[in-house]
């Protein structure tokens, strides 16, 4: 059986690779297994003798990716963990020549991209090699080693050009000092050494194939001629190369100059296609309230209609996973659902398929359901109506905004109230008459309305709005907010019926017209307190409820995140005027047609309430008592190799109607359809799925095209605790070779070693760790597994004398680390600039970046000159915002008589700055970069830039919780157009930090800004 196959590499006539996420070995045409169910392994590395082959295991948590670096005996056995390093990018490199395996990591570094060498010995000894950042090294005769940086495996990126690309450098010393030695117009990965030649893939010329230049860098020649599919993950053992191709393995011997495809078959187990059931409740997509009976909803794709207490479940449409169901709604008579390629079929509350409707209006993102009509939004910001009894869909309004996404009935079925993205900035409530396809305004396009509903008695519409405008004043950033910004609103929809806030009156029978001649006059708002309103719905009775967010910090929900945001659900009564609470964390709020009932969604369970009797909020379980619903009764089954055939097509769907351009930057997306689609029978697990998506959405040569897996099935690793500090082994002992502050009278910003009562000091040895102790196959990471957020006892001797003390580990030391070298940067400037200068470093441009820039800025807002520093900047949203500190300039001052000037403008950079950017600045970095040379505010120091501006939103999921993510929103200005995207920004003056300067603990990038500022005085 042929799988597909990753990551080989060769020793004589064995070929070790990866092939269902488990290392096999091939040797005269039999493969062995060497690893079963151990999660996901990669990038294998036979040892120099060929007894070993390390290797990576990736694992995931809530938090994201943890790779660690295994050994096993080539001639199989059991794998032994060597690194404890517990960090997203530990990858296995490949072997030193004394035996040690070789591997680059993000462990113990400011930043994830920030990834240098470690060499590790088989009992746990590691170092550093002070190489800076590098992802490849590789040893020839001579004294030659090959030092590769940005080596990267791009499946997601093909043709790349930026500033991130991979180049290699040479060491003619035996790596005591580096010179640049390759860079060529496009990426360079897998660097190797066959006898006097180096090895490599690059796709300088259009597609990924293996090259080789010689000692010198010169006589470049291209040994493969693949067309179609890209070579990768090239290996060698010295004297042949192994790659692969498309899921296949090739090898190639220089010697005789021939290449041949390896004809592997194996008794792969295909484990991970058998079928399975999966949790409701953690896949829960979409839901609606049909009544107090009834619920409709879709969980991994599929649909279903649940009794509330009693009753069978019924599952609407297809079995498996074949087809995905998306959109969800219904008028408490019928089920509409949408697929998620356009399709709409409609339900009885039977379960009987009344109707499918391919209406051909392209990906729906939204649905509204009322007697035979259905609304139906699209991507492209149209709205249509859909007649159910003829299938025929017209075209009702369009927006040039942005999506179309609430929408909401009334109850005669006549009239549709939407909320239509009007403008850059604004977004208002409109009506439409479905009977004339006429459309009203009910509020202005003024600001931003959204979540419309009606009330069940048809006398009002109900909205929110960002029409609050109250700003409180931001001391930190002296800036007005407006941190509560909105309201609940509703509209008197007959022209002779009172404001319900002067007079209500109860209803009388259903309201079945609207008056739209001056509806927009009769729009009030609630008389509540201003808030972040995130949803509302019309109750029986004229009660309205809401769900409405507390102010909470942005970097918790901040991008990949998973946290739901919850919030309090309150309930007004118009005709006592009184507002209740009726229950706190809630993330997602629905009313039955009739406003009888609201079902809202908590952690891990929904519950339904009927607004007239308050549930017994502190029982969690199931039953008519507390309103839980018991979703262990719905059955969600999944074969996952139909899945994963309509994941990818989905994937495939979505980048062709979402990319930024029609055109698709050229390319037949059709074709790429039909020349990676039958590679899918090969795939075997969720993984292989993973990096064929990455492969075909990577022909577009676009940044921003991600493919986020939360769960790839595999066991959940051990996180591994932190004290802020660095260790080194002396032959002896574990010591204490760093320890990590940044500014300790900020929170989390020290080891904890330095914590009140704690005496350890640099140089000490460290002799136990909660009562681990340490040596020779315990490094200190060995004893904090599974010790995160834990007190425990370290043990340190000084003197001859040990000493025990108590300690808190932190979960994650990046922070600590970052700080300790954002303030050493600092204080380097300051010394070198006599306390002139200040210095800000920006790691993103997201809330955290936005956050450092600020708590700089106010450290040291009264220096005559600034340094920023966005290397390493990962990219965001923020660069407008903050370029605006730039750009502006201090050019006044407030004057006292007691005391030292304030600066004017407040919280602004001065005019003389200097920005320090390099490769790894990106995305938002890179149009931070472009500002700031664009405007001429100093001179930019450092290396070009990523290059990576078509920017993304995280809308969609694919049926199993992948963010599946496509170029939408291209960088442009009037000087490069959007030549950013694939190339980056280049400084004013290039400085390249060399891995020997590194080593000797020097940053020329920073002292050539500190050289240039000084110069300007």
């Amino acid at each position: 059986m042929r799988g597909y196959y990753l990551h080989p590499d060769i020793y004589g006539d064995e070929v070790v690779f990866v092939a269902e996420d488990d290392l096999w070995k091939y040797s005269g045409g039999v493969g062995q297994r060497l690893t079963s169910d151990f999660g996901v392994v990669v990038r294998p590395k036979f040892s120099p003798d060929g007894r070993w082959i390390a290797f990576t295991r990736l694992q995931q948590t809530d938090q994201g990716t943890t790779a660690d670096v295994y050994v096993v005996p080539s001639g199989g056995g059991e794998p032994r963990r060597v690194t404890y390093f517990g960090t997203p990018f530990t990858r296995i490199v490949g072997w030193i020549p004394d035996g040690r395996v070789l591997v680059y990591s993000d462990f113990k570094t400011p930043f994830p991209q920030w990834r240098e060498l470690y060499a590790v010995s088989l009992d746990g000894i590691y170092e550093r090699l002070n190489l800076g950042p590098a992802t490849a090294l590789v040893y020839g005769r001579g004294g030659v080693v090959v030092l590769g940086r940005n080596t990267y495996d791009l499946p997601y990126w093909k043709r790349y050009r930026g500033g991130t690309k991979g180049v290699l450098w040479i060491s003619r010393d035996g790596g005591k000092t580096f010179e640049k030695f390759l860079d060529l117009p496009g990426n360079i990965t897998s660097p190797m050494i066959v006898g006097d030649r180096v090895y490599f893939v690059s796709d300088h010329e259009g597609v990924g194939n293996l090259y080789s230049v010689d000692l010198a860098g010169g006589d470049l020649k291209r040994h493969t001629n693949f067309k179609d599919y890209y070579v990768r993950n090239a290996s060698s053992d010295g004297r042949r190369v192994v790659f692969q191709v498309a899921g296949d393995i090739w090898l190639y011997d220089p010697a005789a100059d021939r290449l041949e495809k390896l004809g592997i078959d194996l008794p792969l187990s295909r484990k991970a296609k058998m079928a399975k059931f999966v949790d409701a409740v953690k896949y829960l997509e979409y839901f609606a309230l049909a009544s107090g009976e009834r619920i409709a909803l879709v969980s991994r794709g599929q649909a279903f209609i649940v009794p509330s207490w009693e009753g069978a479940v019924l599952q609407l449409g297809a079995r498996g996973g074949g087809v995905r169901y998306k959109h969800i709604a219904t008028d408490g008579e019928r089920v509409a659902v949408a697929t998620y390629d356009g399709a709409v079929e409609v339900y009885g509350m039977d379960g009987a398929l009344i109707k499918r409707l391919e209406p051909g209006i392209g990906i729906i993102e939204a649905l509204a359901l009322r007697q035979t009509r259905l609304a139906a939004a699209n991507h492209r910001g149209e709205l249509w109506i859909i007649d159910m009894e003829t299938g025929s869909a017209q075209l009702a309004d369009k927006s040039e905004y942005g999506l179309i996404t609430e929408m909401a009935w009334h109850p005669s079925g006549r009239w549709l109230a939407y909320a239509k993205p009007a403008g850059v900035y604004t977004q208002n409530i409109k009506l439409l008459d479905a009977a004339t396809r006429r459309t009203y305004d009910v509020t202005t396009p003024t600001a931003y309305d959204y979540s419309p509903a009606f009330d069940p008695e048809g006398r009002y519409l109900y909205f929110l709005s960002r029409r609050a405008l109250n700003p409180a004043l931001d001391p930190v950033q002296f800036s007005y907010i407006f941190a509560k910004h909105s309201k609940p609103y509703l509209a008197v929809l007959k022209k002779g019926d009172t404001s319900p806030f002067v007079e209500y009156r109860r209803a009388e029978g259903k309201t079945e017209d609207i008056d739209v001649e001056g509806i927009a006059t009769r729009v009030e708002p609630i008389p509540v307190e201003e808030g972040l309103y995130a949803a509302v719905v019309g109750l029986k009775g004229g009660k309205v409820a809401w769900l409405k967010y507390d102010v909470e910090g942005a970097l918790r929900y901040y991008l990949w995140s998973a946290q739901e945001r919850r919030g309090a659900v309150e309930v007004y009564d118009l005709e006592t005027k009184l507002k209740d609470q009726l229950m706190s964390g809630v993330s997602a709020l629905r009313a039955s047609p009739d406003g009888r009932y609201v079902l809202v969604k908590e952690e891990n369970r929904l519950r339904l309430i009927d607004v007239d009797k308050k549930p017994d909020l502190q029982s969690r379980e199931p039953g008519r008592k507390s309103g839980v619903l018991d979703m262990s009764r719905v059955k969600v089954y999944v074969e996952p190799e139909r899945e994963w055939r309509q994941m990818f097509h989905e994937a495939w769907l979505l980048m062709k109607e979402h990319y930024w351009r029609g055109d698709l930057n050229g390319v037949d997306w059709d074709a790429v359809y039909r020349k990676y689609e039958p590679l899918l029978s090969r795939v075997g697990t969720r993984y292989e799925l993973s990096d064929l998506i990455n492969e075909m959405q990577g022909e577009l040569g676009t940044s921003h095209a991600y493919e986020i897996v939360p769960d790839f099935e595999v066991d959940k690793p051990y996180l591994v605790g932190g004290l802020g500090a660095e260790f080194k082994w002396d032959g002896g002992c574990w010591r204490v070779a760093k320890i990590y502050m940044g500014d300790p009278s900020y929170e989390n910003e020290k080891s904890p070693l330095l914590a009140p009562g704690v005496d350890v000091r640099e140089g000490d040895c460290v002799v136990a760790i909660a009562g681990v102790k340490l040596g020779l196959g315990a490094p200190p990471e060995y004893a904090l597994l599974n010790r995160t957020s834990d007190t425990v006892a370290v043990e340190v001797e000084r003197g001859g004398e040990v000493k025990r003390y108590i300690v808190r580990t932190v979960r994650d030391e990046r922070y600590i680390i970052y700080r300790h070298w954002v303030e050493a940067n600092r204080r380097y400037v300051h010394q070198r600039t006599g306390g002139a200068v200040g210095y800000i470093h920006i790691p993103d441009m997201g809330p955290s970046g936005y956050a450092e820039f600020f708590k700089s800025l106010n450290a040291e807002g009264d220096k005559e000159a600034f340094i920023i520093d966005v290397r390493y900047n990962r990219g965001g949203h923020t660069s407008g915002m903050l370029i605006l500190r730039a750009a502006v300039g201090i050019f006044g001052k407030f004057l006292t008589r007691h005391f030292k000037p304030f600066p004017y403008p407040e919280l602004v950079l001065p005019r003389k700055l200097v920005l320090v950017t390099n490769e790894h600045a990106g995305s938002d970095g890179d149009i931070f970069t472009y500002d700031f040379k664009r405007l001429k505010l100093g001179p930019v120091v450092g290396k070009r830039t990523w290059g990576g501006t078509v920017g993304i939103d995280t809308r969609y999921k694919l049926v199993d919780g992948t963010i599946i993510t496509q170029p939408k929103y291209a960088f442009w200005t009037d000087d490069v157009g959007t030549g950013i995207e694939g190339y980056g920004v280049d400084p004013d003056v290039e400085v390249e930090i060399a891995p020997q300067d590194y080593r000797e603990g020097r940053d020329p990038q920073l002292d050539k800004a500190i050289e240039l500022i000084k110069g300007g005085d």
